[in-house]
């Protein structure tokens, strides 16, 4: 039988009634999450904007054995749909029913979640090519959410970075806060949120250890020093000669504390380190208190940063592992961990001399723009708010 000009055998699908299929099942993944309607309406239109010639760059439609064996493919739809959820539930939050449906009956609303949906496919292979088909417990899919989404991006892209070469400084403490971050961004993914806080709060004292020591370079071997004191102590349990003999020669002799000068009595070497520093110079509340003195015009995020890592002193001990609202959750993670990641990344762009654009986007004020309304929702929280937000009460 012969159709259109060529021969349409038997078995070959009716494209449009897959598509029908394919968006029936979409509606039925993400009921509850979105108006069904809506998000077919928003998808239809973001691959329509991108192309054909866009999608494959973005997406692998090869067909493979392997690809047929372990079921891993693109899931092209899947994948943009999650997106448009993540931007659209980000943008409501706290919002009334009546003004998220006045949002998606607006043509201009509308054509800004197609252009940031475009803008995170055009980051995927930094983003979510590397996240989970299913969350590994049930609830709401943070990383698919703008900020969080741009973190990941940028941890990922630190990471390709940080593995070519090695001619640069302060390389252990740009790893260490990368292998924190990107953790506890994992770790939103899968919804274990209150195991996110411990791993942010190192995150916090890599990131502080490493605005010390980036713009002092000529002290970072005498962290380096005291960071192979602590490999050896955990291997042997015991104090090398070499490091009693610092300790006898520290400069505060009022701390008594042998493991407090493990962990931080590099910073003896710091210049006027300890002219500023009179309590608790080998802690990391030290070191806040001198980089406070010394970055006073500068927004690093230092007293957002202190008061987070007080506050993750709950969570890191056992007390509080999971909040009535996991909303709540979200916007910490992300607040510590925006001023961390961006900060680290203009760093390592700067040390490796490279650009901060990743495939042309500029991910720096992308992220700039979603932490502004991510703060602001903040700032707004109450009880009543979070208690309407999930429907309790």
């Amino acid at each position: 039988m012969k159709e259109q000009g060529f021969l349409k055998l038997p078995f070959m699908p009716d494209m449009e009634v897959i598509i029908e299929q394919n968006n029936i099942a979409l509606k039925r993944i993400f009921k509850g999450k979105i108006k069904g309607c809506f998000l077919i309406d928003v998808k239809d239109r973001v691959m329509k904007a991108l192309g054909f010639d866009n999608l494959i760059k973005y997406y692998d439609f090869h067909w493979s054995e392997e690809r047929s064996v372990t079921g891993l493919g693109g899931a092209v739809e899947y994948d943009i749909c999650r997106m448009i959820v993540g931007i659209h539930k980000a943008k409501s939050i706290f919002l009334l029913d009546n003004d998220i449906r006045k949002n998606e009956k607006s043509k201009e609303y509308k054509q800004q979640l197609i252009a940031e949906t475009i803008e995170k496919i055009k980051l995927r292979l930094y983003g979510s090519v590397h996240f989970r088909r299913k969350t590994l417990l049930q609830g709401e899919e943070f990383l698919y959410y703008p900020l969080p989404y741009e973190l990941f991006v940028m941890s990922t892209k630190m990471s390709e970075m940080l593995t070519q070469g090695h001619d640069y400084n302060c390389q252990q403490l740009y790893y260490g806060v990368l292998y924190n971050s990107i953790s506890a961004l994992s770790l939103l993914e899968d919804n274990l949120l209150g195991t996110a806080y411990p791993l942010c709060r190192g995150a916090i004292e890599m990131y502080f250890k490493l605005l010390m020591l980036a713009s002092r370079t000529e002290f970072y071997n005498q962290y380096e020093k005291f960071r192979m004191f602590e490999v050896e102590y955990s291997c042997h349990r015991a104090y090398s000669k070499e490091f009693n003999a610092l300790f006898k020669k520290r400069i505060c002799k009022i701390s008594k504390a042998k493991a407090d000068f493990l962990h931080f009595g590099w910073v003896d070497y710091i210049d006027k380190y300890h002219e500023v520093v009179k309590k608790y110079p080998y802690s990391v509340y030290g070191i806040i208190t001198f980089l406070k003195d010394q970055n006073k015009d500068k927004n690093l995020g230092l007293k957002w940063l202190e008061n987070f890592y007080m506050s993750c002193h709950a969570y890191t001990h056992g007390s509080i592992q999971i909040a009535r609202y996991p909303v709540l959750h979200y916007f910490e993670i992300s607040i510590m961990l925006y001023f961390i990641i961006r900060k680290t990344f203009l760093m390592l762009c700067k040390e490796k001399k490279v650009g901060t654009m990743i495939d042309g986007q500029d991910i720096i004020s992308m992220a700039d723009r979603d932490f502004d309304i991510l703060y602001n929702q903040y700032e707004n929280r109450s009880t009543e708010k979070f208690d309407r937000y999930y429907n309790l009460g």
